[in-house]
């Protein structure tokens, strides 16, 4: 694989295209989420978006941490989805 093939996936994954690696958290290609991130599920990639676009996480805010975190049961995310990815963030 050279550098224009491995720009193209870039530029795919990006675009809201398959996933073909786990990525690192981006801008989602959904209008109704602020996230995305290509991660591994059982074995497989999938794309998971996550996150409101209306809201900003304010997890400097020892309250707001613990309130989102308890409300959201972050102790019981599984890996790999919307869930975790958020609690993660916080």
């Amino acid at each position: 694989m050279d550098f224009n093939d491995t720009v193209l996936e870039v530029l795919e994954e990006a675009k809201g295209g398959r996933c073909t690696k786990v990525t690192k958290q981006m801008s989602s290609s959904r209008s109704d989420k602020k996230y995305m991130r290509c991660a591994r599920v059982d074995g497989k990639l999938k794309r998971v978006h996550y996150g409101d676009p209306n809201l900003r996480i304010k997890k400097s805010n020892p309250k707001k941490r613990k309130s989102f975190r308890a409300r959201h049961k972050c102790s019981t995310a599984k890996p790999g989805t919307a869930k975790y990815f958020s609690c993660k963030n916080w």
